[in-house]
């Protein structure tokens, strides 16, 4: 896992909006990771480093932290874990309008008719 999460730290320097850039104590330890390294010390043995980034980072509400990819459980009951996404359209499908869902309903001068709800696809 070492190299994986050494991975993902060099891109994460290579960004500069990234926030193992900014100044703070991610920084000074993610700096001090990519020193170790550059000096020889093989990934393996920086595994309490990286998984000390990894839980600074994570506590900094950077949720990938050093991985590719982060995971989630659904909250029963919470759907598939997207927003749902709504817009009104056109009811008769004629023309492209498109709205945004209000509490009242919102008529096609042309149909006659309120607007129908179309749910987007994430």
């Amino acid at each position: 896992m070492s190299a994986d999460q050494l991975a993902v730290l060099c891109r994460r320097l290579a960004d500069e909006t990234d926030a193992v850039r900014r100044p703070s104590p991610i920084r000074t330890l993610a700096e001090s990771i990519a020193a170790r390294v550059r000096d020889g010390v093989p990934a393996d043995d920086l595994t309490d480093d990286l998984d000390d980034l990894e839980d600074l980072l994570l506590r900094a509400g950077q949720a990938a932290g050093l991985g590719g990819t982060r995971s989630f459980q659904r909250l029963p009951g919470a759907g598939d874990g997207h927003r749902v996404l709504e817009v009104l359209t056109c009811p008769g499908r004629s023309c492209d309008r498109v709205e945004r869902p209000a509490a009242e309903p919102i008529l096609c001068a042309v149909h006659r008719a309120p607007m129908t709800v179309t749910r987007l696809r994430p």
